[in-house]
């Protein structure tokens, strides 16, 4: 079991390790199998991950530890107390901490096996505002832990952020642990090590007008009494976001970007922006959480993606701010920079396993519908050739990696949003086009399996309301090279699909002079031939002109006779 466990990690399979826990009905995989090596191997199945680079795999497994793990600590919370900070020595030994089980013991040796910021990011969710408690329970953990001084650093300072940030009324234990963590950077520890000097970040910058960073113990003493006199908590988290970039960007540890800091910089740029009306400054903080869509890749969270979703409202809403009041919608320029940054983060989508991108499967279909929506709303406002060629930019490397893989894409979704159509019939076909122009495959199927053509097919309500736009759509998809012939779903054409749906709503079914003819017509024999030789599984390579081998192949291979045939 152990070694199944092992070399499922050691594949970075976590579909293999949900299939382990299934198969022995286990509510999560017990911890010692995560924590502890087996017999024939040195490494734990966590340190395994780590050396592996596979951080979704680490997340996955230290989320089944820490299920395991908070029911256990959460029945104990008030037995469990924490040390006291007035008294707190780093040059003394620590006592051991007090738990109540086993289970509790393990935080303690996860920062042994994780790196300190990744261990500290996967412990706090980054979504929800755990008890104030807990982060003091994973603090006290770290700090009876084995990790080194730097790593402690570390520990205090990121700490100390969560807690300004998700505990509003104990900020003043945020700034505790940096003041622990100042001692410890200047503290000799029992033996000669150097002070550990606090290099600035750059970026802190576009945090807060002339924010000055919090380098020294003399310059914390400051900032301590000036926030004693005037507390805002803008300025305590504008210092704490300070505090988690300069650590991040230093970290050469760090695998991409780093959920728990982009939730804060998220709720920091939403706060900007909503209360205190600071447009700009909410500006730079979404360009910098999207910034790191570039630095996203396969072992990242699946976290992120949200964040960057619910990012890009952030960075229209401020967009439309810099714009002339008159101007209500975004200008080109604008519409350009959102595209560009959703359309990173549908390719950010395609990085991820299959069974950790169904986590993202909501957030996916929410970047896509808002891109189709603004294109949709403004292509008809921006219609010139060079407006076009830009957008086609933006949109042919995206289509080029969705054609390789089997995702929803933007010509999907645009095909299937019925209220988007609805509000803009004229606008569809320039749309559908633009992509098709820019590299759509017209064949390609989508998440579920559906080409655009059955997606068409299904879309009996665009149909009923406006057939002349559906009829051009279909006929923009033939000409793209799809027949409307070519079996699409269980042995179905689209048009026997469409006649399906006609005979279900006999009684609204509009007619169309184009569409309604070719419903009940007869197919050529080269379909017939066509499809006779798929479903035969006939050699026909070395028979049959090249000319006719994407004929043949565009035709179903579904055995029996077709209902519209």
């Amino acid at each position: 079991m152990a070694d199944l466990i092992y070399k499922a990690v050691g594949r970075g399979s976590i579909t293999e390790l949900c299939e382990i826990r299934k198969k022995y009905n286990w509510i999560a995989i017990p911890i010692h199998l995560i924590t502890q090596s087996c017999d024939l191997n040195v490494e734990t199945p966590l340190q395994l991950s780590v050396e592996k680079g596979r951080y979704d795999v680490v997340e996955f497994l230290v989320a089944e530890i820490k299920y395991q793990i908070y029911p256990e600590w959460k029945k104990s919370m008030d037995r469990v107390r924490s040390f006291s900070w007035s008294s707190l020595n780093f040059n003394q030994v620590l006592p051991v901490l007090a738990v109540q089980s086993p289970e509790m013991e393990v935080i303690r040796d996860i920062v042994n096996q994780i790196p300190i910021i990744n261990a500290i990011e996967y412990l706090i969710d980054s979504t929800i505002d755990e008890p104030f408690q807990w982060l003091e329970f994973v603090l006290n953990s770290i700090i009876r832990s084995s990790v080194s001084r730097t790593d402690m650093i570390v520990a205090l300072e990121l700490i100390g952020v969560a807690l300004i940030f998700k505990q509003t009324n104990f900020v003043w234990r945020g700034l505790q642990c940096w003041e622990q963590a100042m001692a410890l950077r200047y503290s000799s520890v029992g033996v000669n090590l150097p002070i550990i000097q606090v290099v600035p970040d750059l970026e802190s910058a576009f945090l807060a007008d002339g924010i000055k960073v919090i380098a020294s113990p003399t310059s914390l003493q400051r900032f301590k009494q000036e926030w004693t006199r005037g507390y805002t908590l803008q300025l305590a988290q504008a210092h704490a976001l300070t505090v988690s970039q300069r650590i991040l960007s230093q970290s050469r540890r760090q695998a991409g970007p780093n959920s728990l800091h982009l939730e804060n910089l998220l709720r920091y740029g939403n706060r900007c922006y909503n209360d205190e009306q600071q447009y700009s400054r909410s500006l730079n903080i979404a360009l910098l959480i999207l910034k790191q869509t570039c630095d996203f890749n396969s072992t990242s969270s699946p976290k992120c993606i949200r964040i960057f979703v619910e990012t890009v409202d952030l960075l229209s809403d401020c967009l439309k701010q810099q714009q002339l009041p008159e101007i209500k919608e975004l200008t080109f320029p604008n519409l350009l920079v959102v595209v560009a940054f959703g359309l990173a983060i549908l390719q950010n989508v395609m990085l991820l396993s299959p069974i950790t991108r169904a986590t993202t499967d909501r957030w996916q279909f929410v970047i896509l519908k808002k891109l189709n929506h603004l294109m949709l709303q403004n292509l008809q406002r921006y219609g010139s050739q060079v407006e076009i060629q830009q957008l086609k930019k933006y949109l042919s490397p995206y289509f080029r990696a969705n054609n390789l893989n089997r995702f929803t894409s933007l010509l999907h979704r645009a095909i299937k949003g019925t209220d988007e159509i609805k509000k803009n019939p004229d606008g569809i076909l320039p749309l559908i086009n633009l992509f098709l122009e820019a590299g759509a495959d017209p064949t390609a199927i989508d998440t579920n399996g559906k080409a655009p053509f059955q997606i068409l097919a299904e879309n009996s309500d665009w149909f009923q309301f406006d057939p002349e736009s559906y009829k051009q759509v279909f006929q923009a998809l033939l000409d793209a090279g799809c027949y409307h012939n070519q079996s699409i779903s269980i042995g179905k054409t689209f048009l026997g699909i469409l006649n399906d749906q006609k005979t279900k709503y006999v009684n609204t079914f509009r007619f169309h002079h184009y569409l309604d003819p070719l419903i009940n017509v007869v197919l050529p024999l080269s379909c017939v031939c066509a499809k006779v030789i798929r479903q035969n599984q006939i050699s026909f390579e070395d028979i049959l002109p090249p000319v006719l081998h994407s004929f043949v192949n565009r035709h179903s291979a579904t055995k029996g006779k077709h209902k519209d045939e």
